[in-house]
């Protein structure tokens, strides 16, 4: 997603939290080892 890589590099995954607090729930819901203090993406660049 675009729109979430933007927001990413913005202000990274607290930013990303603030902005989409569904989104960001949702991400810890499935990865909370990641979303605990990384982007779920951090990984991939």
């Amino acid at each position: 997603g675009g729109e979430v890589e933007r927001i990413l590099r913005m202000g990274g995954w607290r930013a990303a939290r603030r902005r989409c607090v569904r989104w960001a729930d949702a991400a810890d819901a499935v990865r909370p080892q990641e979303g605990a203090g990384a982007a779920p993406d951090a990984h991939r660049r």
